[in-house]
């Protein structure tokens, strides 16, 4: 059997806290979490707000350090950021001074791609992004959505192993992330592009998942994880799409009133 492209094992994470006057706290946001995501899935996390998702998100994109535990990506430990990783925040984390096409070829300059290859990558990920009339575009021309789909454009086009996706719609209003699900989820069958997706929305996670890993109240574990075996396309209306999504709301609703120490320690 093939090794799953990432693996995290026994992940920890202590923040420390400052409170001045020689006092030190810990807060412990993850406290053992272990999931494996195989090559080609498209896997979300959820939980309760505040559980540790984007933490978690962070530590496998190399911006924070883990506290213990390991995390390996195509068997290599992953220790800091790294070209292997694209990473969508919710933030629209353009550069403003670039256009889009300087955006998208940040990463391609970042990895040595040779720049003879840079307007084929460019116009691939354009056309794949509904973006091809913007090229010569900077940001602050663009809408919220608009910006997110260069993110997105830009994170995939130096082609890495792994793709993070931290609540990238959160942001945006209802019919634009609904229409950016849909987007990500054609841009996926295309590329079959190994992707971790955080978001709060039930919705969302059934609309994309092959697999939900929901998390605990902070400290986060693996509370459990859920195969989504609804066929593609996903109708939001259909019985069985909505049972999966009572399914979900149920596990964290029970998670949410679990009687759950919450772990703050004053050192």
């Amino acid at each position: 059997m093939a090794q799953p492209k990432l693996i995290v094992r026994n992940l920890a994470k202590v923040f420390q806290i400052d409170e001045g006057f020689g006092r030190y706290s810990s807060i412990k946001a993850i406290d053992g979490v272990s999931l494996e995501v195989n090559e080609g899935e498209l896997v979300t996390i959820i939980g309760p707000s505040g559980c540790g998702k984007s933490t978690l998100l962070m530590i496998l994109a190399g911006l924070y350090d883990k506290t213990s535990g390991e995390v390996l990506l195509e068997g290599r430990p992953v220790s800091g950021p790294g070209l292997d990783r694209g990473v969508v925040f919710q933030e629209f984390a353009l550069f403003p001074w670039l256009t889009v096409r300087n955006n998208i070829c940040f990463g391609l300059k970042m990895k040595g791609i040779p720049s003879a290859e840079h307007d084929g990558i460019v116009q691939r990920y354009l056309k794949m992004v509904k973006l091809e009339e913007f090229e010569k575009i900077f940001p602050h021309r663009l809408s919220g959505g608009m910006k997110q789909r260069v993110g997105i454009a830009r994170a995939l086009a130096y082609s890495p192993e792994l793709l993070l996706m931290d609540e990238p719609f959160g942001a945006l209003d209802a019919q634009t992330r609904s229409s950016l699900q849909q987007m990500l989820v054609d841009i996926w069958s295309e590329t079959q592009k190994t992707i971790l997706f955080v978001t709060h929305s039930v919705r969302e996670a059934v609309f994309l998942s092959d697999r939900i890993v929901v998390l605990s109240r902070r400290p986060s574990r693996v509370r459990t994880i859920i195969d989504v075996k609804l066929p593609r396309p996903r109708q939001r209306l259909s019985a069985a799409f909505i049972r999966h999504e009572e399914e979900l709301e149920q596990i964290i609703a029970e998670e949410l009133h679990d009687d759950v120490p919450q772990v703050a320690i004053t050192a």
